[in-house]
Order: C-alpha cells, then structure tokens, then sequence
C-alpha cells in the first residue's frame, strides 16, 4: 500500500485512515532543515535515518516512535504492518 486509505468511520463520525508502515512521510533534519521522506517501517527497524540533502544521520529513540505513532492514532491514523 503506497497511499493512506479510508478505513471507517466511529460512531463519534471521527475518521479513521489506515496508513502502511511503507508509507513515507516527511522527517525534518535538524541538521540542514530541510524534509526527507522516511517509512515507518525503516525507522521501527534500523532506529535512524539519513537526510538526502546534508547526509546527516540521526537516531530516532524508542520514545520518539512512540510519540509519533501516538500523533498519527490522535489525528485519525492506524498504521498497519
């Protein structure tokens, strides 16, 4: 799956997307600024991810996943393996 798909809607009418973890979605790098598009899947696994403009490596920690996970299920998002 390569784009965010409607899965149904609760009975507050609150939407609900699901969203593969292969889906990229846009990382800021607190390097140069700039976005670099990185999958879920790659941050659960390696924990990191490199910028395509300055190549900066940055650590993404269990917390950060955690927090990010938590914003996408807020703003109706459910990722999916």
């Amino acid at each position: 799956m390569n784009q965010a798909t409607l899965a149904s809607t609760d009975t507050d009418k609150a939407i609900k997307t699901l969203l593969s973890n292969r889906v990229l979605i846009p990382m800021t790098c607190d390097h140069c600024q700039q976005d670099t598009d990185v999958s879920m899947e790659t941050l659960q696994s390696s924990s990191t991810f490199m910028c395509e403009h300055c190549y900066q490596v940055r650590s993404f920690v269990p917390a950060e996943l955690e927090v990010l996970q938590l914003l996408l299920t807020q703003t109706g998002y459910r990722i999916t393996g």
